[in-house]
């Protein structure tokens, strides 16, 4: 969180979250308290805008996450199609 009393959805203590920060300078206004800011590579520390993808919604967030919760769940099952493979050939891997 940044310090930024100014700002109009800054907690009442004077906080605003850094990765909404650099998004909201980069598209030159405020975002709308229901728009969701996403960290593509999940790590929320990082706030590089090259990282950061802005959502219209909470449901749009949702279904990233799920969208690569399904593309990782794919990667695995295809890690354990290529294990039995090797084994059904006896290569060691």
């Amino acid at each position: 969180c940044i310090y930024t009393p100014e700002h109009p959805f800054a907690t009442q203590e004077g906080y605003v979250m850094e990765h909404r920060l650099v998004v909201e300078k980069s598209i030159g206004r405020f975002l709308d308290p229901k728009e969701v800011v996403h960290h593509k590579n999940g790590i929320s520390r990082d706030n590089r805008l090259e990282n950061l993808e802005l959502l219209a919604t909470r449901g749009e967030h949702a279904k990233a996450h799920f969208d690569a919760v399904k593309y990782v769940d794919g990667l695995e099952l295809k890690v354990v199609r290529y294990e039995q493979l090797l084994t059904d050939n006896n290569i060691k891997y």
